[in-house]
Formats: C-alpha cells, structure tokens, sequence
C-alpha cells in the first residue's frame, strides 16, 4: 500500500488536486472531514472541546460552532493548540482505521493541511505539497466570502511555504490556471506515483539507470537525504546508531550520478535483518553485500553490509548498513569528510570521474573501473589527511 500525504496552505488550491488524485484512482482521506467527523454531535470529542472552551462554542442545536470556536482560537497560539490536542489525536487514529480497511494494493492520499505542523511527514512514503502565490491565494478566498484581514489571519497561523517544502518529497506549484495543475498531477500520477505503487506491490526498490550519467552537484540533495533519514529513524529508532549522507552527493560542487548514498551505522548487521519487514512496509529492500577490501583490511569478511534502495522512482537511493568500527563504515565518514574539507581531493576526485567515466559506457564498468582508483589514490590520501589533521570517525 502507498500512502502519500498531501499539504498545503488555505487557498493553495489542495482540494483541486485532492479531487484529481481521487479521480485517477487514489483512495483519499480528507483530514478536514475527519476533523468534523470527530466532534460531531454526541461524541467524545465534542464533549472534550466543551470541556475546555465552554458551551459557548455550541449552536442552539447542540452542534459545534466552528466560527464560534474558531474566532477563539485563531487569536490565542495556546487555545489552538490545546483545541489541536484534542482533535488531531482522534483524526490519526480514525484516519488509520479507513487505511487498515483498504486493499493492500491501494494508493491512499491523505489531505493533511497540517503536515508540517504536526510531524507526521516520515509516516508517508511520498510527501507532496500544493503552493500558491500569498496574493493569489487571498483572491481564492476573497471569493469564497473571507475578509482579507481573516484570510491572512489564517494563512500566517499555519506553516510557511518554506516549512512545507523542508517536510515533502513533491511541491506542485499552482500558478497558472487549473488545466495546468491538472497536467501537472497527471504528470505525477503517471511518472512517480503509479510506479511507486508498483514497486511496493512487487517489494523492490527502484534501481539507478544503467546507463551512466552525471548531473551537476545540486543543493536538493541533502533535502532528499533528510527525507529519507527521516523515514529510517522512524522505522528503526535508536537501533540506527547513526544515520549519515555519505558519497558524492553528500559534497556540496562534486557531479554525481542522481543517486542519494545514506550510511546506516548499526551495531550489529544482524539487528537490520530483524529490520526487514518493518523496512520493507516504509518502502526500503535489500540484502546482503560486500564491500571491495582495502590492503590492510584484506579479510572480505570484514567488509560485509546490507544494501538497501527505495522504491521511489523520484529518489533513488543506495542504503549502506554498516556495523560500527568496521573499515567500511570509517571509509564512508572519512572519504567524505575528506572531500568537504579539502579542494584540491574534491578537484582530484573529480578529474578522475571524468577519466573513468569517459571509458565506461554503464554504471557497471564504471564502479569496476573506479575501484582501482580509490586502492591507489582515495584510501590512502584519506587516510594521510585523516592523521594529519587529528581525523577521527565521529562518535555514534
């Protein structure tokens, strides 16, 4: 099952993309009705907001009063976040409750206006949020018979477009007219969204081209790697001893394949193979790997892993599982804090994949051709500079 999460600010025009989604043949749940739903008449939660704001906020009916309730909350950051307290609980467990009751081979998008608000963003496989122009979107809701004063009253109490893009993996800009977001949604749906299903429902990750090609070193990177660690530390907690972006696209100016290489440091290889459907569920499968041995770490054993990739075709990702104080797991954290922090290895490094890159025509050949390289060049300089300036891999 693919759960995607779906965000964005009042007037971004959300509900036109939720209603795509749902059209093309996503199973949506709409937090907002859930919202409602949780404190309608004769509930438990209804009875909690009473509790705390008093029967003021009821029609004479016995219903909630949400423009009672929310004249109150929208000018006090404490009563929002207390009326917060007692509904969004009820709304995730309700909201999990529709999702256990789909098929297994279901898309569920979940319309979450407060994704980055409430923390929720590593609980989804794919993030995706929906951005607007600030005057544009007070238009939108000048139409709908909002004063401006209280529409910007209700855009500047939630998150930023800023906050949201930290926490999604998707930012589906509606600038233009409707007929181009909807091209855009179907763009998404047909290029990242279907495929990720499919990966999921067949239990494979998405695998790089074979076909070798870099790209220029781009800043998004390291927010793709954030995702990404994001979902692990959620699916393993404290068992991931460290988390890390290693390889090239962890050094800012140095091309790269599009490829996001993550060291996982564990204690023991064994504690990730406990891992493995838990891993597999949050979108992540791999096996058992070695790495090349290094002349003084001759024993291949010493150089065992998991590797790991994800199943989104939008983030492609290598998973390095290493156990601590094995050479494997020092070299990534070392190589890499080599790179930042000298030029003249990241030129170095950088003419070298050129070279090699210019005789390999895949990935492949490329890696077998690279290895020789990092036996005679990369290890040894790493580990020269790592003695001169005091290196040492960090503590976990």
């Amino acid at each position: 099952m693919l759960k995607v999460a779906l965000t964005g600010g009042i007037g971004a025009g959300k509900s036109t993309v939720a209603k795509q989604l749902s059209e093309l043949g996503a199973s949506v749940i709409d937090a907002d009705a859930l919202s409602r739903e949780v404190v309608a008449p004769d509930t438990e939660g209804l009875a909690a907001v009473v509790s705390r704001f008093g029967p003021g906020v009821l029609t004479p009916e016995g219903a909630l009063d949400r423009a009672k309730l929310a004249a109150v909350v929208f000018e006090s950051a404490p009563a929002r976040a207390e009326l917060e307290a007692i509904v969004h609980p009820r709304v995730r467990a309700r909201a999990r409750e529709l999702t256990d009751a789909l098929p297994e081979d279901a898309i569920v998008v979940q319309d979450i206006p407060l994704l980055a608000e409430t923390g929720q963003a590593p609980g989804f496989h794919l993030n995706i949020a929906v951005e607007a122009p600030r005057e544009l979107r007070l238009e939108r809701l000048a139409a709908r018979g909002l004063d401006r004063a209280d529409a910007l009253r209700r855009i500047d109490a939630q998150a930023s477009d800023a906050d949201r893009r930290e926490v999604c993996d998707v930012v589906l800009h509606n600038d233009h007219d409707v007929h181009e977001l909807q091209r855009r949604v179907a763009l998404l749906w047909d290029e990242r969204i279907k495929p990720f299903a499919e990966n999921l429902r067949h239990g494979h990750a998405e695998r790089r081209p074979e076909k070798l090609q870099f790209v220029e070193s781009d800043p998004a990177w390291f927010r793709r790697f954030e995702h990404l660690a994001a979902r692990l530390r959620r699916v393993m907690g404290p068992s991931a001893v460290r988390i890390d972006h290693v390889g090239s696209t962890a050094v800012a100016g140095v091309p790269a394949k599009d490829v996001i290489d993550i060291q996982v440091t564990v204690v023991s290889l064994h504690v990730v193979d406990a891992f493995e459907d838990a891993l597999g569920d949050a979108g992540f499968y791999g096996g058992v790997k070695f790495d090349s041995p290094k002349p003084e770490f001759p024993d291949i054993a010493m150089w065992e892993k998991r590797l790991y990739g994800y199943a989104d075709p939008g983030n492609i990702a290598h998973l390095h599982f290493r156990s601590i104080d094995t050479p494997g797991q020092r070299f990534a954290l070392l190589f890499r804090d080599w790179l930042r922090a000298d030029p003249q290895a990241r030129a170095d490094y950088a003419q070298a994949k050129g070279v090699l890159a210019a005789k390999a025509d895949s990935v492949t050949e490329y890696a077998e051709a690279k290895e020789p390289w990092f036996e005679a060049e990369g290890w040894p300089r790493a580990n020269r500079w790592a003695e001169e300036h005091g290196w040492h891999a960090p503590l976990c």
